[in-house]
């Protein structure tokens, strides 16, 4: 499968890339197909310089683009933002009680809703002797 995607030339903290069609198991800067335009994210006006007949040939051919050119072929009008999904979606988490901030979360949640359910054991007094002393009064009445 092709993907149409960045390959990074440029110095160091001076990134400057090219927009090219590669496999999708090429390595970033490794081999590719052809090269379909150049994109300069560090330039403040209109950063990129596309091959507009050769990109729609293979989109046309089935080649997905990565999520940053996708955006930028969006902004030249090459694509709707609705025309493709994102290649790099989030995943679905495999077991999320695993993962602390999801049991962390599931726990708060299973708090309020007990305390939901039962007001009257929710008292917030400090001494241990006279909570026991409201919990019987309100048993009694």
């Amino acid at each position: 499968m092709v993907r149409i995607r960045l390959r990074r030339i440029g110095r160091k903290h001076e990134p400057h890339y090219r927009i090219i069609a590669a496999d999708i198991k090429a390595a970033r800067d490794g081999r590719f197909i052809e090269e379909l335009g150049w994109y300069n994210p560090k330039a403040k006006e209109k950063t990129y310089n596309l091959k507009v007949d050769a990109i729609k040939k293979w989109l046309l051919s089935g080649a997905q683009p990565s999520d940053t050119v996708r955006d930028i072929l969006i902004k030249e009008g090459l694509l709707e933002k609705k025309e493709l999904v994102y290649a790099n979606k989030p995943k679905a988490l495999k077991n999320p009680d695993k993962r602390r901030k999801h049991r962390k979360a599931k726990e708060s949640t299973e708090s309020t809703q007990a305390a939901v359910a039962s007001p009257s054991e929710s008292v917030t007094i400090e001494d241990s002797t006279s909570a026991e002393v409201v919990k019987s009064a309100e048993e009694n009445s």
